[in-house]
């Protein structure tokens, strides 16, 4: 048999082991990127009022530190501890807003919330009360909602 009976043999081959690896590389997690997204807003309060840096003795901020992280961890799916950034809005009311890192929104689902009353790298004021290890404050994300959440009253 010569060589050239064999190529379109060993291209069929090759073509085969592409669609198979293109598909393969595919079928990776599914992060929920591809599924419906919400973006929520909300305020975060202390009993009843607008938390604020300010509570720390020592208020000053570098310049564009607004004192507070808020940071939404996805529980209880495939995707679980996948951690998204709240966005803070006015740090002097305490809102923020969830549109993930493309800027499309989070996916739906229920989030434990960690919140960090320092500024980055400093001091936070509850002592780990509230981060994302410790933090009892979950809630269900299924639209555009406003959140309002109380560290007085973590369950909601």
């Amino acid at each position: 048999m010569n060589r050239r009976h064999r190529r379109p043999h060993t291209v069929a081959i090759l073509t085969a082991l592409a669609l198979c690896t293109a598909l393969l590389v595919g079928c990776g997690k599914d992060d929920g990127a591809g599924g419906p997204r919400v973006k929520p807003k909300g305020r975060i309060l202390k009993g009843g009022l607008p938390l604020q840096f300010t509570e720390n003795p020592n208020s000053r901020l570098p310049p564009g530190d607004p004192g507070m992280q808020v940071l939404f961890i996805k529980v209880g799916t495939a995707d679980a501890g996948t951690e998204i950034p709240a966005k803070i809005i006015d740090a002097k009311d305490g809102t923020f807003e969830l549109t993930g890192g493309d800027g499309k929104g989070i996916p739906p689902g229920r989030y434990r919330i960690a919140v960090i009353l320092a500024p980055v790298g400093g001091t936070d004021v509850f002592k780990g009360k509230f981060d994302k290890t410790n933090s009892k404050i979950e809630r269900d994300i299924t639209g555009n909602e406003d959140l309002v959440i109380d560290v007085d009253k973590p369950t909601g």
